[in-house]
This record gives C-alpha cells, sequence and structure tokens, in this order.
C-alpha cells in the first residue's frame, strides 16, 4: 500500500545528529524529507563534577540528550535507582547497558510524576540531570512528594542561526508540505528564525505536526493551530497521525 505521506515533502526541524532516525521514516513511507536543524545543544562541562552523584536514591533522566551528556562526565553508582520520561530516553539509556527501574505509561513530565508517586518514597533524594529550558513542573511536584530534587543543568539548548536563510527560503516559496515540530525548543527557534509579520498567513497550505501536547501548546502561543497531535507522543506516532490526517 503506497503510503498518504508518499511524495510529500515533510521539514524535519531536529538537531543535527539526532534528524536520521527521523528522515529515514519519513522516506520509508516514500515522503522527501527536509532537515533543517531548529535547535542544538551545548554540554556544560564539569557540572556533574559539582555534586556527588552515589549519595541519590534516584536519577531521572527526562530526554536522550540528558542521558547523552550525562554519560560523556560520569557514570551511575550501583544501586541508584533509575527513571526515563519516555521510550526514547529509555533507548538511550539501554545503549549504556542501564537497567530501568520506572517507565511511565505516558510520556510527560506530569506521567512521570504519577508513576513515581508510586515508587518513591519521602525523604529520598533525586538527581535530575536535564537542559536549561526544561519545565520546572517536575521538580517542583517532586518536591510536594516529599523528595530532595537536585536538578542540575548539564546542557544548553541553543539557536542554529545557520538555518536561518535555508528555512525562510521554503516557507516564503512554500518548498514543503508538512513541518514537523518535536520539541516547543522547536517552535520557539522557528519563529525567531523566520521573523515574518503574519505567521498564519505565511503558513498557509502547509500541515503542521507536533509530537504531543506540550509542543501544542507553545505554538498555540503564537497564535496557530496544529493539524497534527498524535496519541503517542514519539516520532513513529507522528507519522501515523500524519498518515491518518492525510487519508481523511
Amino acid at each position: 500500500m503506497i503510503s498518504p505521506l508518499s511524495g510529500k515533502r515533510v521539514l524535519v526541524t531536529r538537531a543535527r545528529g539526532q534528524a536520521a532516525t527521523f528522515s529515514r521514516l519519513v522516506e520509508k513511507r516514500g515522503g522527501v524529507s527536509v532537515e533543517i536543524p531548529l535547535i542544538a545543544f551545548k554540554p556544560r562541562l564539569h557540572a556533574l563534577n559539582t555534586i556527588d552523584i552515589s549519595q541519590y536514591e534516584w536519577v531521572v533522566f527526562t530526554s536522550s540528550n540528558g542521558v547523552r551528556y550525562f554519560f560523556q562526565e560520569a557514570s551511575l553508582p550501583r544501586n541508584i535507582k533509575v527513571a526515563a520520561v519516555g521510550s526514547k530516553t529509555a533507548k538511550a539509556l539501554k545503549q549504556h547497558h542501564v537497567t530501568i527501574d520506572l517507565l511511565p505509561e505516558d510520556y510527560t513530565a506530569e506521567g512521570l510524576i504519577s508513576a513515581l508517586s508510586q515508587s518513591v518514597e519521602a525523604g529520598e533524594s533525586v538527581l535530575l540531570p536535564r537542559g536549561n529550558l526544561s519545565r520546572k513542573v517536575l521538580p517542583k511536584q517532586l518536591m510536594k512528594l516529599g523528595l530532595t530534587v537536585k536538578d542540575l543543568t548539564i546542557y544548553d539548548t541553543v539557536i542554529p542561526y545557520d538555518s536561518e536563510k535555508e528555512l525562510t527560503d521554503l516557507i516564503t516559496n512554500k518548498k514543503i508540505d508538512v513541518i514537523t515540530f518535536t520539541s516547543s525548543s522547536t517552535v520557539h527557534h522557528f519563529v525567531e528564525l523566520l521573523k515574518v509579520n503574519d505567521l498564519k498567513e505565511s503558513l498557509k497550505g502547509i500541515t503542521i505536526a507536533v509530537i504531543g501536547p506540550i509542543t501544542d501548546n507553545t505554538l498555540q502561543s503564537y497564535g496557530l493551530k496544529a493539524d497534527v497531535v498524535p496519541k503517542e507522543y514519539t516520532i513513529e506516532g507522528l507519522l501515523q497521525s500524519l498518515e491518518h490526517y492525510f487519508l481523511e
């Protein structure tokens, strides 16, 4: 069966080095992947050297980037419990041969909090190795559970300004059919780089797909509406929802 994405030009906005999997899935469906990174990351070197990881009962990873930069600087002590926010984070941890003690069904901070509330004990200490733009809801809610939380920034999210010219050309000249946003940061950076007066007019005729409700809320803050929001907050779920959208 020919995929409804066949022939569609899909903008992949993930960081360099992280877009390949997404692009392969697009092309497997007959689509044309157009990679323009709207997000980049820089590690905060030696941030993990400022703490003693062995003093924590839990380490909670909220992204594959958090996993990546953690293991560039440190290792996990024995007997420490590990939680992951979603399947991609869990996959990154398994590549480092880490046993995952907790993985919520709902791949959001709220889902992680709900799952942790059933597993942690008041007074336990939790390390959150995360990016500088991570949502504050997680540490706040964990502290409400009676936990001691160390929210440690180990990498920064930055705007890749070298993407501006190519992005502007694609959008202005309607050279794509679909824009995919895989995080709130990609939305913020898209708006910053595009620099247009009327976003709605500029995106008319282009299908917008976001990976989940948090990214959708960010999109709405700019007066835009997502055409596709998957129930499963993964790139596979996003592409499946796009296929269903184009079948309707």
